[in-house]
């Protein structure tokens, strides 16, 4: 039975419900931990070299991307000249309502001219989005393998080299993934702070999960598919805005395997403002969240998987509810402050037997349980390991781990920050039954510290969440306040961090806005 020592039901619950936050933040905080420490048994898979080149198309999903275009069509040809011309048929596919049109055109004539193989694919509507355009690809495609590239990225000359000889040796390969890596990486802090979140995933996560056998998702872009493996799972699906996340998932339940190469690098572009970081957050979000949804009953039905299979895969897909629960403590730790919850002296009695009881002590032990130590404990643990797979990202990289702390810490803010946006986003996924608008994250042409974003097309204006994120900072400052007031001094840690990460991502959303009107 469980005896409240002092205060009210209503803190009895607050409480409560603190500690079974809390083990859920513990659960994401030890796989991160586990998939680190699982990461440094990945070793390169070896190849066998190829004994034929078999032909392989390029598809470039594309929308509005007057920016990056020819960067992308340009490392493309380097590709052709070192596999082959005559081997590769590079696909743009153009959703395009701007002058990216034309500028596609031209490179397309120029290209042709040169002996290259190019051609444009329109499709006169955004139907199913990037999906939507890879499945009309697809639909077109006779070659046994497909590279995948988005907009932003410029593959390396011998990228096909070193992917396609995985599918020759072994069938049952249905994709090859690689590793990204960073244009615009010294930028500027919020380019520099989102490297190591990308390092940590394909530094660490990746290689994690590809060497414990668990499921693993294909990224969208610096990848190579099987053709008849895609078409064997359905093709590509647009009823989530995660089409790479679903389609992997699908691929090695109908029995396909991945391969991960974290020595076969890919360069991207980093959004460099907090608006477009957000959006693509908030796309992953919502999509990751669709896609767990669609797939879970088949893995969990599945007798192929093990129980730890499916549990990784489970927390793989769930992984964005994360931020849901982030808002979630936040309003339990409102409450406490308002509702004057000492939760430095608060205690539970809980009565249990006593399994000493055998050798003529008490039959009943009392123990006392701080529901909120427990919960802050829990949240500590959660940001040590987020703090640890980050560092291991800088320390492989060996970047200097005393030149990154500002940014590693920034990092762990700012997942805080944009918890709000992120909530709104992968609530949609779990409740909305609409699939949602693929909103593209905006590309600019940065590269290293050069370049800017203010003065191109594609900037983002302010839109309704906005208004949740201000009012999230506005009472997250006033509870603050008053907590610091009513010298209930335990709740403030957690206040201060939720506090420190609204402000900057309200500030800089503000500052790296083009119009303050709201939008859509």
């Amino acid at each position: 039975m469980v005896d409240s020592v002092v205060f009210s039901p209503v803190a009895d619950i607050i409480l409560g419900l603190s500690v079974l936050l809390s083990f859920s933040f513990f659960i994401y905080g030890i796989n991160t931990l586990h998939l680190t420490r699982r990461a440094r048994g990945y070793n390169q898979p070896s190849q066998n070299g190829m004994s034929s080149r078999p032909a392989v198309a390029v598809h470039l999903p594309v929308y509005n991307e007057f920016y990056v275009a020819d960067r992308l069509l340009s490392a493309c040809a380097r590709m052709a000249d070192h596999y082959g011309r005559d081997l590769v048929r590079v696909c743009v596919i153009d959703d395009s309502d701007d002058e990216t049109r034309d500028k596609l055109d031209a490179l397309k004539k120029s290209y042709n001219e040169q002996g290259y193989n190019v051609e444009i694919l329109r499709r006169g509507t955004r139907a199913g989005f990037k999906a939507g355009a890879l499945q009309a690809a697809l639909q077109r495609t006779t070659e046994p393998f497909v590279a995948v590239f988005d907009a932003d990225f410029a593959p390396g000359e011998d990228f096909l080299d070193r992917t396609v000889p995985f599918m020759l040796q072994d069938e049952k390969v249905g994709f090859v993934q690689c590793r990204w890596t960073h244009f615009d990486r010294t930028y500027n802090m919020i380019t520099e702070t989102l490297a190591i979140g990308i390092d940590a995933h394909f530094l660490l996560e990746q290689p994690g999960r590809w060497t414990s056998g668990y499921m693993m998702n294909f990224n969208g872009s610096a990848g190579l598919l099987r053709t008849a493996a895609i078409v064997g799972a359905g093709g590509w699906n647009s009823d989530t805005l995660a089409e790479d996340l679903d389609l992997s998932y699908r691929m090695q339940l109908s029995g396909y395997k991945p391969v991960y190469l974290k020595d076969v690098k890919v360069p991207a572009e980093l959004p460099p403002t907090i608006t477009s970081l957000k959006r693509q957050q908030g796309r992953w979000a919502r999509g990751s969240i669709q896609t767990a949804r669609k797939v879970w009953p088949t893995i969990y039905a599945s007798k192929k998987l093990s129980v730890r299979q499916k549990f990784e895969a489970f927390v793989h897909l769930t992984y964005y509810m994360v931020h849901p629960l982030m808002v979630a403590s936040f309003v339990l730790a409102l409450l406490a402050t308002f509702l004057n919850v000492n939760v430095i002296n608060y205690g539970i009695h809980i009565t249990i037997p006593n399994p000493a009881a055998l050798f003529g002590a008490s039959a009943l032990l009392t123990l006392e349980v701080v529901p909120w130590a427990v919960f802050t404990l829990m949240i500590v643990l959660s940001t040590v390991a987020v703090l640890y797979y980050c560092i291991e990202a800088v320390r492989t990289q060996h970047l200097g781990l005393f030149q990154n702390v500002r940014q590693i810490l920034l990092l762990v803010i700012l997942g805080y920050g944009i918890s709000v946006s992120n909530s709104v986003s992968a609530l949609s996924g779990l409740l909305s039954g609409q699939t949602g608008v693929f909103l593209r994250t905006p590309k600019y042409a940065i590269t290293g510290s050069a370049g800017t974003w203010r003065e191109k097309k594609y900037q983002l204006a302010l839109n309704r969440v906005t208004v949740f994120e201000a009012l999230a900072t506005i009472v997250g400052v006033i509870a603050l306040i008053y907590a610091t007031a009513e010298r209930n001094f335990g709740i403030l840690p957690i206040l201060a961090i939720y506090v420190s990460g609204f402000v900057l991502v309200l500030f800089l959303t503000l500052s790296q806005s083009v119009s303050k009107k709201l939008g859509s």
